[in-house]
């Protein structure tokens, strides 16, 4: 950190003596700054170049200089620099001067911008160019910079073998130039190729390399994000649980609330991606509490579009579309600040900013009109899906009603009047004929394609009158069979009321269905009940229980 205070001390200190000295070399002086800064702090040299004013006014020594510059700065910042086309410029400005290390310096970084812009065959032809160049040079942190594009362009292109080859080969270089941080980059890169092509002993092997050379450094910021990128690699080769571990890691070190921020928004992702809606909620909410006061858009956007999908995938629509508009808020706020940044590079390097002004925010107002549209057709979406649950909803409970019924019928033809038997005797309390009757006389064809109405029918004629009066039940079979049930509590005093009714039923050999009419419950509660007071009173699972009954009461 010293040495990056007393950077920021002395660029500050030139800043204001910028004023003091002549153009020509107040603008010297900053560019030399500029070009100490760039490989450490490029940010800071970003700042020093934005303080000179009227760039067009240089001379074309410090014109192409500063320009750059301005691109090297710019991309070791992790900026945007496909627009940055005037580095081809530079490039044959500095070839006709025949000064080498300049040329290759400026055809690696057109090769950069034509890379950003994805054409990848151009990329290459340039990057091969520029190892061309560097070879009259002694420039080795640029020879480990040519030999890492290449590697990148074949890794973009999936060519892994090349890219390897060309990664190691920039490892090399970027160990005799001292630099730890590009190396522990290119550990990671290798590793990453290895990963992707199914060799993961080997991938670990490079990525624990990287990790010790940034931990025996103490690079922390290394440190953090080999290991996130490490769990980004694992990520997407779905292997979740490698993943987390690294993620995990990462948070281990003392990074910034943003940066744990990211991090928890990562492991929210990994578990959304594991179907594990519980932890990506918990990881969100770990992320949202650890946001600095200035929100970080993109990060934002990102939280509520996994969390939208989350809630989608758990059927909470109505929360999935709020988030999905914050989501929306986030992505127009995004291009926003894409649209001041573009154009405060536009005012300064071209005069017609008005005109591209307009331009973004006509795309901008057709993005809204798609996100609204979108919107629109998830709501048509959503109340179709619940008109087409709540059919499939009737369609059940008619199927259920019917079911129901025709157990009822099927009991009714199976009574016996002259049969004395406690199932006899409890359908005759039931009054089974009548209420089938009752059913038969009711149930018109037009009433069962109304299953609400089919079902409240049915519940009106079987359960709408008096409950049975169980103990004159219990007193009527007493008398007829020898105290049969006084003698079946006294065996199973550990039963309630309902599940000795259920233990005499199921003695009856009444079937769950029959069963379920009587007491008017659904039929896998009554299987539920069922296992209750078989576990009650000692009874194997598969054993019957008139059978096992019969043995208890003869015992």
């Amino acid at each position: 950190m010293k040495p990056k205070i007393i950077y920021l001390f002395l660029s500050s200190t030139l800043l204001l003596n910028i004023s003091c000295k002549r153009p020509h070399q107040a603008v010297e002086q900053v560019l030399r700054e500029a070009e100490i800064l760039v490989e450490q702090y490029p940010d800071s040299a970003l700042k020093l170049l934005d303080s000179i004013l009227y760039v067009p006014d240089l001379g074309k020594s410090q014109y192409y200089r500063y320009h750059l510059l301005l691109v090297q700065a710019k991309d070791k910042s992790y900026q945007d620099i496909t627009s940055d086309t005037l580095i081809f410029e530079v490039k044959e400005y500095y070839s006709r001067k025949k000064n080498w290390e300049k040329v290759a310096l400026a055809t690696y970084y057109c090769g950069r911008v034509l890379q950003d812009q994805k054409k990848y065959e151009q990329a290459m032809a340039t990057y091969l160019e520029a190892e061309g160049y560097s070879r009259q040079s002694n420039y080795v942190n640029l020879q480990a910079l040519i030999q890492s594009g290449v590697g990148m362009v074949c890794y973009e292109q999936f060519l892994l073998e090349e890219a390897i080859i060309r990664f190691k080969g920039a490892r090399k270089y970027f160990r005799l130039a001292g630099n730890d941080k590009n190396e522990i980059v290119t550990f990671n890169l290798i590793g990453n190729c290895l990963l992707i092509d199914g060799e993961r002993d080997s991938a670990l092997v490079y990525y624990r390399k990287g990790i010790e050379l940034a931990d025996q450094g103490g690079i922390m910021g290394e440190q953090v994000g080999l290991r996130i990128g490490i769990g980004v690699a694992y990520r997407e080769i779905k292997d979740y649980s490698q993943s987390k571990a690294f993620f995990k890691e990462a948070l281990t070190f003392p990074v910034d609330s943003l940066e744990k921020a990211r991090l928890y928004y990562n492991l929210a992702l990994v578990s959304e991606q594991e179907d594990d809606g519980d932890s990506s909620r918990y990881y969100i909410a770990k992320s949202l509490r650890n946001l600095p006061k200035k929100e970080d858009n993109f990060l934002m956007a990102n939280i509520y579009q996994i969390w939208s999908t989350i809630e989608e995938k758990d059927g909470h629509y109505l929360q999935a579309l709020e988030h999905e508009r914050r989501y929306t808020d986030y992505l127009i706020a995004i291009l926003d600040e894409d649209e001041s940044r573009a154009v405060m590079e536009i005012q300064k390097k071209y005069d017609f900013q008005l005109l591209q002004n307009r331009n973004i925010r006509l795309q901008i107002e057709r993005q809204r009109l798609l996100l609204v549209v979108s919107l629109l057709l998830l709501s048509l979406f959503i109340l179709f899906f619940l008109f087409y649950r709540r059919s499939v909803r009737r369609r059940e409970e008619l199927l259920n009603a019917e079911q129901r019924i025709y157990q009822l019928k099927e009991l009714a033809r199976s009574f016996d009047e002259r049969e004395v038997s406690f199932r006899s005797v409890l359908l005759r309390h039931f009054e089974i004929l009548k209420k089938a009757a009752l059913l038969e006389g009711y149930l018109k064809e037009e009433e069962k394609k109304k299953a609400q109405h089919l079902l409240r029918r049915f519940n009106e004629i079987v359960y709408g009158e008096e409950n049975l009066d169980w103990d004159l039940l219990y007193r009527t079979m007493n008398d007829l069979q020898d105290g049969i049930f006084d003698r079946l509590r006294k065996l199973f005093p550990q039963l309630d009321e309902l599940e000795f009714r259920i233990c005499c039923l199921a003695y009856a050999e009444f079937s769950n269905t029959e069963i379920g009419i009587l007491l008017k419950y659904q039929t896998n509660t009554v299987k539920a009940k069922k296992s209750v007071v078989r576990k009650k009173i000692g009874m194997e699972t598969a054993e019957n229980f008139h059978d096992f009954l019969e043995r208890k009461l003869k015992s």
